[in-house]
């Protein structure tokens, strides 16, 4: 088993994290990988969600400390309410999430078929949503500068405690019944470079284009599904300096495909745990300096107060490091 496990992890190319996710696994889903992996090497590496989901995991548990930024003004309603309004894929600040991988395999697809019948089977699996998906979008830089455009604080909070209090809202013990309501969470890392992204897209494709040929649907509804994951962990080149980790929240929807929480503006929500048990440290950055009549000492100020009223007494609130 232990020569399957290798060669699996080589040729899937699962990184140190993923590898890791592996062994924590039971060793009933670690048989049925390997069992996926011997049957189609080339299609556990691009269609098999689990497979897939090592390629691209973040281990919540080597790391101490993620970041999310924000505008201080928009700290308050989240410490009051002690939840975190975490967003819908197809409503983020970004105009491009959630489609850019779907436009890149557009144009792939061009290159290898273009008949009607097949860009309109296409068109049905982009419209097509599994599930009602949400971002809860962070980094492992406290000092990034491309995410303080977001805003003048970074939030600190604990990777594995952030994953567990969503697991413990969102998914059934070993999740058994899971139903409407339910999520499958991922803490995956954000895929930029355009070379990988393609292909993993351009072999999905031909795995898609075949399986309509030869009338395979359970490779059919693999694929689709890949292409959908790939929505949700590919952006474009252009925002590498980011260096995003998502807690993707893959919420199974209503009749109506909704799974929201809640509609705040008008957008639709989930309500994430945001605990002081989450939270142990917010840093002020210089975008303060730039906000009107405040400085970074000021909002340091006023995020200290308003931490205090609502019981976070031991998150520690402090400047950053830069000199600027």
């Amino acid at each position: 088993m232990i020569n399957d496990v290798e060669q699996m992890f080589k040729y899937c190319e699962i990184s140190e994290d993923g590898q890791q996710y592996f062994f924590k696994d039971s060793i009933e889903n670690q048989k049925i990988m390997l069992a996926a992996f011997k049957h189609n090497p080339f299609m556990a590496k691009y269609i098999y969600i689990p497979i897939l989901a090592l390629e691209f995991v973040f281990n919540t548990e080597n790391h101490k400390r993620i970041y999310h930024y924000l505008n201080h003004e928009n700290l308050l309603p989240i410490v009051k309410s002690k939840c975190f309004y975490v967003g819908n894929q197809q409503e983020m600040n970004d105009s491009l999430e959630g489609k850019y991988s779907w436009s890149l395999s557009s144009d792939l697809l061009d290159e290898k078929e273009n008949s009607p019948q097949i860009k309109e089977l296409f068109e049905e699996v982009k419209r097509r949503h599994p599930f009602d998906s949400y971002i809860w979008s962070f980094t492992l830089d406290e000092n990034n500068m491309a995410l303080q455009n977001y805003g003048d604080i970074a939030v600190v909070m604990n990777p594995q405690k952030t994953f567990e209090s969503l697991a413990s809202k969102y998914t059934n013990p070993e999740f058994k019944d899971m139903s409407t309501g339910n999520a499958f969470i991922f803490p995956l890392r954000v895929i930029y470079d355009r070379k990988t992204q393609i292909e993993y897209l351009s072999n999905t494709l031909d795995i898609w284009l075949n399986s309509i040929k030869i009338g395979n649907y359970g490779d059919y509804q693999d694929a689709s599904l890949a292409m959908y994951l790939y929505s949700l962990v590919f952006k474009h080149p252009k925002y590498h300096q980011e260096e995003e980790i998502r807690y993707i929240i893959n919420k199974i929807p209503d009749a109506n495909g909704n799974g929201y929480d809640v509609k705040i503006g008008g957008k639709r929500k989930l309500e994430a745990p945001f605990l002081p048990t989450l939270c142990n440290e917010i840093i002020v950055n210089h975008r303060a300096d730039k906000e009107g009549n405040e400085n970074i000492y000021t909002v340091q100020t006023k995020v200290k107060d308003i931490l205090d009223i609502y019981d976070f007494n031991n998150t520690v609130v402090r400047k950053t490091d830069l000199e600027y």
